[in-house]
C-alpha cells in the first residue's frame, strides 16, 4: 500500500496538514463522481490535489488516459476509465491508458 505523499506548497500553509477520512481510494472515489467538486481539475491534470496550503500526490492511485474529445487529444488522470467520463463534460472518441515502461 502507497502512503500519500505531502508537503508544503505555501508560507502561510496551516501547521499540520488536513487529514483525510478513510482510503485514498475512498478519497479519490468522492472526487471523481462529478466535475464540480474542489481540486477535480488538478487531479486530472497533475495528479495533485491541493488544501490549505498543502500538496498531496496522489499519482500513485491514478492511471493516466490520452483521450480524444472534439478531435483534440488530452492526457489526464483518473482512476479508471469509467471515473474519468464522469467528469468530463461532452463526448469522448476515445480513451487510452498509457501505462509506463517497465
Amino acid at each position: 500500500m502507497h502512503t500519500i505523499k505531502k508537503w508544503k506548497f505555501s508560507d502561510t500553509a496551516r501547521k499540520e496538514a488536513p487529514e483525510f477520512e478513510g482510503t485514498a481510494k475512498q478519497f479519490l472515489a468522492g472526487k471523481f463522481e462529478g466535475a464540480h467538486a474542489f481540486g477535480t481539475m488538478e487531479l486530472m491534470q497533475s495528479g495533485i490535489y491541493k488544501l490549505g496550503g498543502w500538496a498531496f500526490d496522489f499519482r500513485p492511485y491514478l492511471k493516466t488516459y490520452v483521450a480524444k474529445q472534439y478531435g483534440t487529444w488530452y492526457e489526464w488522470n483518473a482512476p479508471n476509465k469509467t471515473a474519468l467520463r464522469a467528469v468530463v463534460y461532452g463526448r469522448i472518441d476515445r480513451i487510452v491508458e498509457i501505462t509506463p515502461p517497465a
